[in-house]
C-alpha cells in the first residue's frame, strides 16, 4: 500500500512551522481529481491508473491524449506559504511521445484564486522522457502568498503525444540535512541467508556523507551497519547493503529498516527515516514456469514484426513456458477479438501501445533479446508456489479443477484462468499475419481473477463451469487453459503453468520410507505418522530428515526442527496437490547423569582409530551414535577396551550404561 501524508487542511491550508513537507500526493485515494484538487480543460482525459509507469508504486495520474490543440492543467489546493521564500517540487514523471515537439508540457504557479498562471518549468518533447524524478526550485512571487496554488499542464496539440503519467508530488521547504529511507529492496520471499537491502535519498541541502543503518526483525536483536566515504548530493540516492544476513525459520515476520544517523547525527526530518516491511521465509521451493502476455492487434504492423520472431520462439519453449495473447481494440478499428476482459486486463498493466509484451508481471522489449534474458533469468529462479489444472469440454461448456499449493502465505493474491484458442484465423485485419496464437477468449470468473489469501502448504482448489458460447472460439477442440498466481498489488506473477486436458491426477500421499542423515529411520512405517527419537548427550545439530515419497509425482516438503529438542515435519502432497498428510518427527536430547563416579569415567586415546579404552566402568553395556543419532554399535558387558575400527571417520558420542549411572561423552575416529 502506498503512502499518504496529509498535513494540512485542503481548502486554507496553514504551513506548521516545525514541518518540511507542505503537501503529498500519491493518488492511492483511488480519485481523480483527489481531495482538493481541481482540473481545467478536459476533465474526462485525467485518470488514477492502476499503472507504475512514472517509477512509483501504483496508482499514479495519467491524461490520455485528445483529438485537440487546446490547454488543461491538473491544479494543486490552494497553500498558506507565508512562511517561506523558497520552496522545492518534486515529482515522479513519464511522457509517452507520440511525434514531434509539440505539445510542450509543464508546471506552474499562480496566487490569488484566478491569477495568472507563470511557469517555473516548461518543455516541448521530441521523444519520450523518463521515467524521471524531477525537481524545481520555486521562488518567484507567488511564493510567500496565502493562496499558493501550482499545476501541470499540457498546451497545445495533444494528438502528438500518447500518455503522461505522473506520481509522487511532494511540495516541500528542504532541511540543510534530511536524508529518506525510500524503500527496502529486501526480497518479500527469502529461501536461506539474504542480504537486508534499500534505497536512501537525500532531500536536504546538504550532502550525505555517512550513514548509520540499522535493522530488527520483530523485537529481535538490532543490527548496524555503518557506510563512509559517501557523496549523496541533494536529489541523488544511495543503494545500500547491510553486513548482516537475514537468516531465520520458516515464518512471516516484519523486518523494520531505519536510519539511525546521517553525517554523524540524526537529519532533521525523522519522520521518514524508517520503513517496515513484511517478509516471508518460504517452505519449499519449485521449478518456476515463466508466464508471458502479449497485447497485440491484427491492425498493428509492428505487431506482426515482432510475432514473426516471438511465435517461433514460442514453439521452440512451448513445453517451459506459459503464454496468453489479447487482442486489442486499437489501432483504427482494432482486432475484431477484442474482449471487455482483454480491456480490463490492459488497464491493470497500463499498456500505453502494442506490440506490448509483458513477462511474468512486469512490461519488457518487445524483442527476442529481452525475451530471452527474461526467460533466462525466470528459469534459473525458483518458485515457491505448485499448481495443476484440469479441464474437459463437452459441447460448448467447460469444467475446470485447479488446485494450488503455495508454500509462503501470500495475501492479496488472484488467481486467474484463461481459457485460449492454439490459432485463430478469422480475425485477419490489415497487418498481414493470417493466423494468431493463444488468443485469450474467457477469463474464469472474469478479468479480475479470484482473490485469495494464500496460507503457506495449505492447498487452495478452484472447481468451475462455465458456458464459452458467444464468445470468439472458433474451434472447441483446439482450445487451451492457462492458470496464473499473481500479486495483485505488485503485479509479480509467482507461478504460471497450462491445464491439461481430462488429466486424472493420482492421490497418493504416502511415503515409502525416511532417511535421517541419509540412512533409513529405524522401524519406519507408512502408516504411522508420529515418532519419537532420544538423540545422545551433547547432540546440538537437528538430523537431516529426507521424505521417499511412494508416488514419484507427490511433493514431499520438509520443515526441519528449530531447535533441539524440537520437532521436524515433512508433508506429503498427492499429485493432485489436494491430498495430503503430515509425519512428525520429535526429538529430544538425553541428559546424562553426573555424580563423582561418572567423572572418574574416562575415554582413551581422543582422538582414536576406532580402538581405544574406557577406565572406570564394569560390566557396562556401550552404545555408539551418529551425531544425528543413529547407533551405529553396542557392546555389551564391556570391561574397558572397546574395538569399533570398521566405523569411519567422524564424529561420535558414545553412552555407557552400568548399575551405577548412564553416561554419554563424545569422540573422534580419526583413522
Amino acid at each position: 500500500m502506498k503512502r499518504i501524508y496529509i498535513l494540512l487542511s485542503f481548502i486554507s491550508l496553514t504551513f506548521l512551522g516545525f514541518s518540511q513537507t507542505i503537501l503529498q500526493e500519491d493518488f492511492s485515494d483511488g480519485t481523480m481529481p483527489p481531495t482538493g484538487w481541481s482540473i481545467d480543460g478536459l476533465a474526462a482525459n485525467w485518470s488514477n491508473s492502476s499503472s507504475n509507469s512514472a517509477g512509483g508504486v501504483a496508482p499514479e495520474a495519467k491524461f490520455t491524449y485528445d483529438n485537440s490543440i487546446a490547454v488543461t492543467r491538473f491544479i494543486s489546493p490552494e497553500l498558506n506559504l507565508t512562511a517561506f521564500e523558497s520552496v522545492t517540487l518534486r515529482f515522479n514523471h513519464f511522457y509517452d511521445n507520440y511525434s514531434g515537439t509539440d505539445p510542450k508540457i509543464g508546471v506552474a504557479t499562480r496566487s490569488g484564486g484566478k491569477g495568472e498562471w507563470t511557469s517555473v518549468w516548461e518543455v516541448g518533447p521530441s521523444g519520450n522522457i523518463g521515467p524521471e524524478l524531477h525537481m524545481i526550485e520555486i521562488d518567484n512571487d507567488d511564493v510567500g502568498a496565502a493562496d499558493f496554488q501550482f499545476c501541470f499542464y499540457l498546451d497545445g496539440n495533444l494528438y502528438n503525444m500518447d500518455y503522461w503519467y505522473i506520481d509522487n508530488i511532494v511540495l516541500y521547504n528542504p532541511l540543510p540535512l534530511d536524508a529518506e529511507l525510500t524503500v527496502i529492496t529486501t526480497p518479500t520471499y527469502l529461501n536461506g541467508p539474504t542480504e537486508v537491502t534499500g534505497t536512501v535519498s537525500n532531500w536536504g541541502n546538504d550532502f550525505i556523507v555517512s550513514l548509520d543503518i540499522d535493522w530488527q526483525v520483530g523485537d529481535g536483536d538490532v543490527n548496524s551497519t555503518s557506510f563512509t566515504g559517501l557523496a549523496i548530493g541533494t536529489g541523488d540516492s544511495y543503494d545500500f547493503t547491510c553486513d548482516q544476513l537475514l537468516d531465520f525459520p520458516i515464518g512471516t515476520y516484519d523486518l523494520h529498516v531505519w536510519i539511525r544517523n546521517a553525517n554523524g547525527a540524526p537529519d532533521g526530518d525523522q519522520n521518514n527515516d524508517s520503513l517496515t516491511k513484511e517478509v516471508n521465509v518460504v517452505s519449499h521451493l519449485v521449478q518456476r514456469i515463466p508466464c508471458f502476455e502479449e497485447f497485440t492487434s491484427s491492425t498493428c504492423a509492428p505487431c506482426a514484426g515482432y510475432n514473426e520472431q516471438f511465435i517461433p520462439w514460442v514453439g521452440n519453449h512451448a513445453e517451459e513456458i506459459t503464454l496468453v495473447k489479447y487482442q486489442m481494440s486499437w489501432p483504427g478499428a482494432g482486432d475484431p477479438y477484442y474482449t471487455d476482459e482483454g480491456g480490463v486486463r490492459r488497464g491493470y498493466y497500463g499498456v500505453s501501445w502494442v506490440p506490448w509484451q509483458v513477462a511474468g508481471g512486469n512490461q519488457i522489449e518487445t524483442s527476442i533479446g529481452a525475451v530471452n534474458a527474461f526467460f533466462d533469468e525466470a528459469i534459473n529462479n525458483p518458485s515457491f508456489v505448485k499448481i495443476v489444472g484440469s479441464h474437459s469440454i463437452s459441447g460448448t461448456s467447460i469444467d475446470i479443477t485447479t488446485t494450488v499449493l503455495p508454500f509462503a502465505n501470500l495475501t492479496n493474491s488472484r488467481v486467474h484462468i484463461i481459457v485460449f484458442e492454439n490459432v485463430t484465423t478469422e480475425n485477419t485485419g490489415n497487418n498481414g499475419e493470417t493466423e494468431f496464437h493463444h488468443v485469450m477468449m474467457k477469463m474464469i470468473p472474469d478479468a479480475n481473477g479470484t482473490s485469495v489469501d494464500f496460507t503457506d502448504r495449505v492447498p487452495y482448489t478452484i472447481t468451475d463451469q462455465v458456458d464459452l458460447s458467444g464468445t470468439f472460439i472458433e474451434e472447441y477442440d483446439d482450445l487451451g487453459v492457462a492458470i496464473i498466481v499473481q500479486d495483485f498489488a505488485g503485479k509479480t506473477i509467482f507461478q504460471s503453468v497450462y491445464s491439461l486436458e481430462d488429466a486424472l491426477f493420482a492421490t497418493e500421499e504416502g511415503l515409502e520410507d525416511v532417511l535421517m542423515d541419509g540412512t533409513s529411520y529405524p522401524d519406519f512405517n507408512t502408516d504411522v505418522l508420529e515418532y519419537n527419537m532420544e538423540l545422545p548427550e551433547g547432540t546440538t545439530v537437528v538430523p537431516l530428515m529426507e521424505g521417499i515419497p511412494l508416488d514419484d509425482n507427490a511433493t514431499v516438503v520438509v520443515v526441519p526442527a528449530e531447535e533441539l529438542p524440537g520437532a521436524t515435519t515433512i508433508d506429503v502432497f498427492a499429485e493432485d496437490l489436494a491430498t495430503y498428510q503430515r509425519y512428525t518427527f520429535n526429538f529430544t536430547v538425553q541428559v546424562g547423569i553426573e555424580d563423582q563416579n561418572a567423572n572418574n569415567i574416562k575415554l582413551f586415546p581422543n582422538p582414536n582409530s576406532g580402538q581405544f579404552y574406557i577406565s572406570g566402568i564394569e560390566d557396562a553395556t556401550v552404545s555408539i551414535y551418529t551425531v544425528s543419532g543413529k547407533r551405529t554399535a553396542e557392546y555389551k558387558n564391556s570391561n574397558g577396551k572397546i574395538d569399533a575400527s570398521e566405523l569411519s571417520n567422524g564424529i561420535y558420542f558414545i553412552k555407557i550404561n552400568s548399575d551405577q549411572n548412564t553416561v554419554s561423552k563424545r569422540f573422534t575416529i580419526n583413522k
